[in-house]
């Protein structure tokens, strides 16, 4: 019951940011309306992607991956938001002021490599925008708006949710203890599985990173490659909407790379 109560306020926010979304893609559906700013977010879009990353609310990965599924921003843009996004790690660590350090170069490292890997990804990949067809373009217009958009804000949030809760309990069921076991404490493996375990897409897993750091079993540049790699719920989105799995495995592989690029160097500083 516990776990089903946080599974509620976890997802349950992300609702209304759906529902936004779904009501602005289907008037310009309907409209047959395409958007005029594709240069905008081509020159900016790794910029407005890791300003929104940053904010402690895993409704804007959501949010990015069903943009990036329509064909609305680029592959940068997607990543420099994932990047960026730290979920509840953010909250967690306000309420530790001895961390306030740890929070401020987490912050700051995550945006300045969510905006430099989110235009190098623009420059490597010139196709800008998922490879598979856009998701809206085979969308059947058989209901008002605000019927078809509460229809489809159901049925991702129903995923969300049934994924979010299952993922929550296996966590649970494992324990803190294991886990503290498992990341290998004071090593320089750590980054690397810390990087691999930030791929769990679930709120939860930064919740648990966050803390392992708190009681100091997870070092600072561990919990800094955990979190760049946990897109939170935005890889569910992707795999929801049935992403062509090449472009899953690019956006993996780029936020892994990212996170021990950074992390390895630092981990080692930090056991020397």
């Amino acid at each position: 019951m516990d776990i089903l109560i946080d599974t509620i306020k976890d997802t349950f926010v992300i609702i209304p940011i759906l529902l936004i979304m779904y009501l602005c893609l289907e008037y310009f559906e309907h409209k047959n309306t395409s958007y005029n700013i594709t240069h905008y977010l081509t020159s900016y879009g790794p910029i407005i992607g890791a300003l929104l990353g940053i904010i402690p609310q895993c409704g804007f990965g959501v949010l990015a991956s069903m943009l990036f599924m329509n064909k609305r921003i680029s592959l940068g843009t997607l990543i420099s938001v994932f990047i960026a996004t730290s979920d509840e790690a953010v909250p967690i660590l306000l309420t530790n002021p001895e961390l306030y350090t740890s929070l401020l170069s987490i912050i700051v490292t995550k945006f300045i490599l969510a905006v430099i890997v989110g235009y190098l990804v623009d420059f490597l990949f010139k196709s800008q925008y998922s490879d598979q067809p856009d998701i809206s373009s085979n969308h059947c217009h058989d209901h008002s708006i605000v019927v078809e958009a509460f229809i489809r804000t159901f049925k991702i949030y129903s995923f969300i949710f049934i994924v979010n809760f299952s993922l929550s309990y296996a966590i649970e069921m494992i324990g803190s203890e294991k886990l503290s076991y498992i990341l290998l404490d004071k090593s320089m493996v750590q980054p690397i599985i810390s990087a691999i375990f930030g791929f769990i897409p679930n709120c939860a897993a930064s919740v648990i990173l966050t803390q392992l750091h708190i009681n100091q079993v997870l070092s600072m540049p561990s919990l800094l490659a955990g979190l760049i790699t946990n897109a939170g719920l935005g890889i569910l989105v992707l795999l929801q909407n049935k992403i062509d799995i090449r472009t899953l495995v690019r956006i993996c592989t780029i936020l892994l790379l990212s996170a021990l690029i950074v992390s390895l160097p630092l981990q080692w500083f930090f056991l020397h």
